[in-house]
């Protein structure tokens, strides 16, 4: 490590974020362990932590119980938490979620780097597209992953106004702990653009949840890609 005023654990963040920048440690793939950074950069576990804890504030990084920490992106995201389930809910009530049949699938390398996940990891796959009866409008195309524990009730999840999460809790009792949600800029891809009717490059949102029961172990993630301007994320802040 480089010797300076600087606090050893921004100046560890500022190696490891050239190196996420780089394309050295890519996204979708793990973060060396806490005890594997200690000994490579000769710095103690608290520093390795309050480093990566910079990298999680500033949207490189992933860091959840059980799975360990993987890089998300490239480039800094902002990222804000939801107050409760209740707006969910209601989206879902206020549209339609045409799905496809579930299916087991691998998480291909492009899905793992969106989700924050290992390419190939096994997973129960939903897609579809969400719609509005009045006026009819397609407001985003969605790909949905549950855990292969659900795998008994999945031919049993239907198309509707009903949340999967909420399907979930219905048919196999999940109850659902915390959501975690991730807001990004991107550009329509060529099977996005078709989906929704737009422009191929169209300025989108695309939505990352990820689903956690009350024991802390993930149960459901999505991604889901809206048309800019179908879509409005609000937030009321007391002080």
């Amino acid at each position: 490590m480089p010797t300076s005023t600087t606090p050893r654990y921004a100046e560890l963040a500022e190696i490891l974020r050239a190196q996420i920048r780089s394309g050295e440690l890519p996204p979708g793939s793990a973060m060396p362990t806490e005890a594997q950074l200690a000994k490579r950069f000769a710095v103690s576990r608290f520093t390795v932590r309050e480093a990566l804890a910079r990298l999680q504030a500033e949207g490189f990084i992933l860091r959840r119980r059980g799975s360990g920490t993987v890089i998300a992106s490239a480039t800094p995201v902002l990222r804000q938490s939801l107050p409760d389930l209740r707006a969910i809910l209601q989206y879902a009530a206020a549209s339609r979620f045409e799905i496809e049949l579930p299916r087991p699938v691998a998480l291909s390398r492009r899905a793992a780097a969106c989700l924050g996940r290992e390419p190939g990891e096994r997973w129960i796959g939903v897609r579809g597209l969400r719609r509005l009866d009045v006026p009819p409008l397609t407001l985003a195309v969605t790909e949905a992953y549950l855990h292969p524990r659900f795998a008994p009730v999945a031919d049993q999840l239907r198309s509707g106004h009903e949340a999967l999460f909420h399907q979930l809790g219905r048919l196999a009792g999940l109850a659902l702990g915390r959501v975690t949600q991730e807001i990004r800029a991107c550009a329509a891809t060529a099977a996005e653009a078709e989906a929704l009717g737009i422009a191929r490059r169209a300025p989108c949102l695309r939505i990352v949840r990820h689903y956690f029961d009350t024991g802390g172990t993930l149960a459901e993630m999505s991604c889901s890609v809206h048309p800019g301007e179908r879509f409005s994320y609000t937030m009321t802040i007391d002080p």
